[in-house]
């Protein structure tokens, strides 16, 4: 088996899907009488539960995961991996190549069941896969109503590797007729996926609907006669599109940026000055934790002059008010208590307009509500990961409140959660106690942005961003984004699938976001802060 993909393969192929557009919320949780979305979902098509809606055919003679198989993703994984061989990292050194699964673990959006024609797997549980014993297997779903409607948007999660010759082929036909391809990934350039991987991606088509049309069927199919490599689908959403933005439409917009500590500073100067020429009319610039490196032995007058030189290096920029997360750089010094250390933090904040008293707070920014959470000091020990109960009792009453507003959400924490956007898939970043709580209650909201910082990944990646539908939650998900950093990148590790090392190999890529807050939409746009070019780019339809 392979190992991971190559860093230098995996930006191409997210440089070549940069714009690409997220699935949104149809309608906001619990129903608030705000009337129709924007947006409406028609079909959702996961697996959870939902797949005996749709149908495989696979040619040849039938065999354990050869063809289209439905699968815990954790039991792919299991799978997948090699017997017989030592893959823990803190005993099997150097760890064998076969251990790295051949890229299988970063489909970091993926949760659940998923749809996967794994040739690799196949072989290894004993199907025969060969130029005389090709697989051709089709997933095809239910018919989906589309009566009425003039275009729709497939969106579905896709975690593909590029086997020698495979094929990958989505299609639609409407009310039975001839099939019509939609998207194709192969190995020459000109396909979908530029001849090589799609790690962890999202794919957005839009579908025009021939008039009186009322049912659509949508088919995934998948050939090869190599016994390697994969192709995995999760979170397959048919809804209408939004309508282009209206000319001249004028959004709320703020500026975003994370994880200076102090390797970023050098890019501090530069940032601000590209969200300035980006988002000029922003009302608020949203600092995403790890303001400082804090290092572990710091003391309170080094404490206090790290949080001096980021305030040097934004003196002299035009700035509007910052509304800053805590991280956890700011407040890991072992020599200073918590409360020292969140005072030190809200001196920052306050400093540069936040107008706050503790790490979570609420602001109304343009009309935009903005939740921003964060580590605590004072936290009772049966409070968990220092997030108290009234942290908790704030986050549910204010969702719950600005959802029967129909106000779309920004909620700032400066970690993300597990199996959500790039790298969340490595051990280093499973949820502890309250991040099980917390995102549960960011689950039931489909009117919530979720904003994070900490793991230093680019928005280049494909999975910078992503719909994430937790168990119990809103069947229409909350959207979770990466916003990067200016400090040292990361990337997976060349030694440990399940782990991350920083992107030594080639030039850091330094980024900010800009949100801008439509009536009917929230745009998110990527920029490398060393070029100054847009990299990435999502769309968010607004509760209406």
């Amino acid at each position: 088996m392979a190992n991971l993909v190559p860093r230098t393969r995996f930006l191409l192929a997210a440089a070549a899907a940069a714009l690409v557009l997220l699935p949104t919320a149809a309608a906001q949780a619990g129903g608030s009488g705000h009337g129709q979305p924007g947006q409406q979902t028609l079909w959702r098509g996961d697996f959870d539960g939902a797949h005996a809606a749709w149908s495989v055919q696979t040619e040849g003679a039938a065999a354990g995961w050869r063809g289209w198989t439905f699968t815990q993703r954790d039991d792919w994984f299991a799978a997948a991996a090699p017997a017989g061989v030592g893959c823990d990292p803190e005993h099997d050194r150097p760890l064998d190549q076969r251990c790295f699964l051949d890229g299988r673990q970063q489909f970091s959006r993926s949760r659940g069941v998923l749809a996967v024609a794994d040739n690799g797997v196949a072989a290894a549980k004993g199907a025969v896969v060969d130029g005389d014993h090709p697989v051709n297997s089709t997933l095809a779903s239910p018919g989906v109503p589309v009566a009425g409607k003039r275009a729709v948007e497939l969106v579905f999660s896709s975690h593909y590797r590029q086997a020698h010759k495979a094929v990958g082929r989505v299609t639609v036909a409407f009310d039975g007729g001839a099939e019509r391809e939609l998207l194709r990934y192969s190995a020459a350039r000109v396909s979908a996926n530029g001849g090589g991987d799609v790690i962890s991606g999202q794919e957005v088509i839009r579908v025009d609907v021939p008039s009186r049309a009322r049912t659509a069927v949508f088919r995934f199919g998948y050939a090869s006669s190599r016994p390697q490599l994969f192709w995995a689908v999760d979170d397959v959403v048919v809804r209408t599109p939004l309508p282009a933005l209206p000319r001249g439409a004028k959004p709320v917009t703020f500026q975003v940026l994370s994880d200076i500590q102090v390797e970023g500073l050098p890019y501090t100067g530069g940032a601000l000055d590209l969200l300035r020429r980006e988002a000029p009319a922003a009302k608020g610039l949203l600092l995403v934790g790890d303001i400082i490196s804090g290092p572990r032995e710091q003391t309170q007058e080094q404490q206090v002059q790290e949080y001096a030189d980021v305030s040097a290096a934004f003196a002299g920029h035009r700035l509007p008010p910052v509304y800053p997360a805590i991280g956890n750089h700011d407040v890991r010094s072992r020599v200073l208590t918590k409360e020292q250390q969140v005072a030190n933090f809200l001196t920052f904040a306050n400093q540069w307009g936040a107008r706050i008293d503790k790490p979570y707070y609420e602001k109304v920014v343009g009309g935009v509500p903005l939740l921003v959470l964060g580590e605590e000091g004072g936290v009772p020990e049966d409070e968990k990961q220092d997030v108290s109960d009234a942290q908790l009792a704030f986050l549910t009453q204010r969702l719950a409140y600005w959802s029967t507003k129909g106000k779309q959400v920004l909620v700032l924490r400066h970690y993300p959660f597990e199996w959500t956007v790039s790298g969340t898939y490595g051990n280093f970043y499973e949820n502890g106690p309250r991040d099980f709580e917390i995102e549960a209650i960011v689950g039931r909201y489909p009117n919530v942005i979720f904003l994070s910082g900490h793991t230093h990944w680019s928005p280049y990646r494909r999975d910078w961003a992503a719909r994430v539908v937790t168990p119990g939650g809103h069947r229409d998900g909350y959207t979770a984004i990466n916003t990067g950093a200016l400090a040292m990148e990361f990337a997976p590790s060349p030694e440990d699938p399940w782990d991350e090392d920083s992107a030594t190999d080639r030039p850091e890529s330094p980024a900010v976001l800009t949100v801008a807050v439509y009536e009917d939409r929230t745009v998110v746009r990527a920029f490398d802060v060393l070029t100054g070019e847009q990299v990435n780019e999502i769309e968010v339809a607004n509760p209406r």
